[in-house]
């Protein structure tokens, strides 16, 4: 543990984005000051552009690293090229590719709670929803090559699950602005940490019921960009563990299919947020079954019965 305090007193010191406290002592990040450190003399959208047109190759290991520490800044761009198309890409290649050291990965994993755990001022509405879609790749490393504590994976499902159950920013894409689908990034940390074999139990439950709270989308927003597809993999992915019975999956199912608030299916005709509701639920569902009917898995095939009693009483 001296280790990592260290580590994280340096990282807070030189990586952690402009933050305020604010009244309430919660941190506040300017997103629009962060995106001032997206690109430098050296390091800007023309070359961005180079290094993935060379195939994500930089030779030096030290230049590697430090770039990786800024493109977490441009995480905050408004600008989509830069965001989605360079700075998560670039990310993503080298995770995925093992080509950073777990001194960095132990460096991004602060950073990137850092942003969702405090209050962020951001204009465009971005910078949350990619830091999420972010971890969601250093939550990959550690399920393949663990390098978090305890400790530090308990704190990511925790901020993580808070962030999705919290999350009141429905919008999917945009011409201008391009992707926030902050939904749909939560869901994928959710599904990556799902995978990992060293989550437990109570873990798994918390992100459960995160996904569950947004199944529906608070009857405020119909789900047009495949949000539910993404809930339903994490879902799957969370009764695939073996830590649950098929009892428990259909008490679970049932709860998340509940016509409640509404008095029964049928008078979701007559509101629009009763619309909502119904077609997303239904989206839900059918995203489920689309996955679990084909498959030969013997858990899956376990669940079809409850999930087809769920589909005929929505209607």
């Amino acid at each position: 543990m001296k280790t990592r305090f260290c580590i994280s007193v340096i990282f807070t010191m030189f990586f952690l984005p402009n933050t305020a406290i604010t009244a309430y002592g919660k941190t506040m990040i300017n997103a629009e000051q962060v995106n001032t450190q997206c690109q430098t003399g050296k390091w800007h959208k023309s070359s961005f552009a180079q290094l993935k047109e060379n195939n994500f190759v930089l030779e030096s290991q030290k230049e590697k690293e430090a770039l990786a520490l800024q493109l977490l800044n441009c995480l905050a761009s408004p600008d989509p090229e830069i965001r989605d198309g360079f700075a998560f890409e670039i990310l993503s290649h080298w995770l995925r590719g093992g080509q950073l050291s777990n001194v960095v990965h132990g460096q991004m994993f602060e950073y990137l709670t850092n942003v969702i755990a405090s209050e962020v001022n951001d204009p465009n509405d971005v910078y949350q929803s990619f830091s999420m879609l972010m971890l969601s790749e250093v939550a990959r490393v550690d399920r393949k090559k663990p390098y978090l504590s305890n400790e530090q994976r308990n704190y990511l499902v925790n901020v993580g699950s808070d962030y999705f159950s919290n999350l009141k920013d429905y919008r999917g894409f945009s011409d201008k602005v391009g992707w926030r689908h902050g939904i749909a990034h939560s869901s994928d940390l959710m599904l990556q940490l799902a995978l990992n074999p060293a989550i437990t139990k109570t873990q798994l439950d918390k992100m459960l019921n995160a996904l569950a709270s947004q199944i529906a989308a608070n009857q405020q927003h119909a789900y047009i960009h495949g949000e539910s597809k993404r809930m339903a993999m994490a879902v799957i992915y969370i009764f695939l563990t073996k830590e649950y019975s098929a009892d428990d999956w259909q008490l679970w199912l049932t709860k998340a299919t509940n016509a409640s608030p509404l008095s029964d299916w049928q008078s979701a005709y007559k509101s629009e947020a009763g619309l909502i509701k119904l077609h997303n639920t239904q989206s839900f569902v059918y995203a489920l079954y689309a996955t679990i009917k084909p498959s030969k898995n013997e858990t899956l095939v376990s669940m079809i019965p409850a999930l087809e009693n769920a589909i005929k009483g929505i209607n």
